[in-house]
C-alpha cells in the first residue's frame, strides 16, 4: 500500500418505508438512517451506519435539517467517523448530510479478505 493512499467516504441516507395502507390512513412511514459509504485503497465498503429513525411521507424525499432526530443520528455517524480516524473534507454533495471525509488507507481494519491477499502476495 502507498503511504499517501487514501479511502474516502460520503455520508447517505437510506430509507425503508412500509408501502400501502397501514394505520396512518394510507400514509407511507419508514425508517430513515445514514451510512458512510467508502472507497480507495482497500475497495468499496461502509464505514459507518447510523442507528434509524422514523422517516414520514414518502413524499417528503430526503433528511430534515429541522427534525432532531435525523440531525442526532446524523451527528452520531460524525461523530462515530472521527473516532474511527477520518477527517472532514471538502466536496461531499448538495444535501446538509452529505459530508466527505478521508483516512490514510493504512488505518483501516484490515477485512478477513485483505488479509488472505497480503498472505498470497507474500508467498
Amino acid at each position: 500500500m502507498e503511504p499517501d493512499a487514501w479511502d474516502y467516504c460520503t455520508i447517505v441516507f437510506r430509507t425503508y418505508h412500509n408501502v400501502g395502507g397501514g394505520e396512518h390512513g394510507g400514509l407511507n412511514y419508514g425508517l430513515l438512517w445514514f451510512e458512510a459509504e467508502a472507497k480507495g485503497e482497500n475497495g468499496r465498503y461502509t464505514a459507518g451506519k447510523s442507528a434509524e429513525v422514523p422517516f414520514g411521507r414518502i413524499a417528503e424525499g430526503a433528511p430534515n435539517q429541522r427534525n432532531a432526530a435525523h440531525v442526532g443520528v446524523h451527528r452520531d455517524l460524525v461523530n462515530h467517523l472521527h473516532s474511527s480516524g477520518w477527517e472532514a473534507v471538502s466536496g461531499g454533495g448538495a444535501g446538509w448530510w452529505e459530508k466527505r471525509f478521508r483516512r490514510a488507507a493504512s488505518q483501516a481494519p484490515q477485512s478477513f479478505l485483505y488479509k488472505i491477499k497480503a498472505l498470497l502476495s507474500a508467498n
